[in-house]
């Protein structure tokens, strides 16, 4: 903990976990709004939704309610509201799945973390593919390929086809021998390991 322009500033607390933090709030406020629309919340009742810390509470209410996302109530105890509920603008966002995972993403879940490595492996391998010493249909056919198996690793990991990846590996496998260079794409074995032991075939 440091201290940056007078306030104390923590640089383990990463843009990152902002966002997450007004995404629970945004949604906590908004399951509220859908049973009684003109209940007001309570700084206590969202505390345990930012583990008890009163500060980040206020800091992210505040900016939510400067984007119009949400109207507070501003009690005798400024800057601390006394009631909060969430807006149109906010509901509309809030419903707007594309949009609302955009601007305040969830944090990855332990699959989608464990998982991280693999879009970094196949881009690897889809510089190798660009350089591979194949021609004709054999390139074409790589390169679709490898960018099919790029889209599948950008969706969510409980969404994979995990036969049909790993069809298009083996696929990929047995196109490099008719060329007579195994060695063609070497992170190839690489992203066959890695993507059996995620799937534990």
């Amino acid at each position: 903990m440091r201290r940056l322009f007078g306030l104390r500033y923590n640089p383990d607390m990463s843009d990152r976990h902002y966002r997450h933090i007004r995404r629970t709030l945004l949604k906590a406020l908004y399951e509220q709004y859908r049973e009684d629309p003109l209940e007001m919340v309570e700084p206590e009742r969202l505390l345990p939704k930012v583990d008890g810390d009163r500060r980040s509470l206020m800091f992210n209410m505040h900016y939510l309610s400067d984007r119009g996302l949400v109207e507070m109530m501003l009690g005798y105890r400024p800057p601390l509201f006394s009631g909060a509920r969430i807006t149109a603008d906010g509901i509309d966002l809030v419903e707007n799945r594309t949009l609302f995972d955009a601007k305040y993403p969830p944090l990855p879940d332990q699959c989608e973390a464990e998982r991280a490595d693999l879009p970094l492996l196949l881009a690897q391998l889809a510089d190798e593919a660009e350089f591979c010493a194949v021609d004709g249909e054999a390139r074409r056919t790589l390169l679709r390929d490898v960018a099919y198996l790029q889209d599948e690793a950008a969706r969510p990991a409980a969404r994979w086809r995990a036969g049909v990846m790993l069809a298009v590996l083996d696929g990929i496998s047995g196109m490099l021998p008719q060329t007579g260079d195994g060695t063609a794409l070497p992170s190839l074995e690489a992203v066959d390991r890695r993507l059996r032991g995620l799937l534990e075939v």
